[in-house]
């Protein structure tokens, strides 16, 4: 199992496509620079869903 990272937690959200050319969807990804650069933390439909969830994931009550 991977380790806790140090707080206070940093992540960012990438867009992008998937499924097959001329089918995709877009997709937003929340990745974070812990255990390892540009982690894949979670995956999202909307962008909405995706900030929720990194501000979650950065938990500021939690430094």
């Amino acid at each position: 199992m991977a380790s806790k990272p140090p707080y206070p937690r940093e992540a960012h959200i990438v867009k992008k496509e998937k499924g097959l050319p001329g089918k995709s969807k877009p997709v937003f990804e929340l990745r974070a620079d812990h255990p390892k650069p540009d982690t894949l933390i979670s995956e999202h439909d909307t962008e909405q869903e995706a900030l929720d969830a990194k501000e979650r994931y950065q938990g500021e009550d939690k430094t």
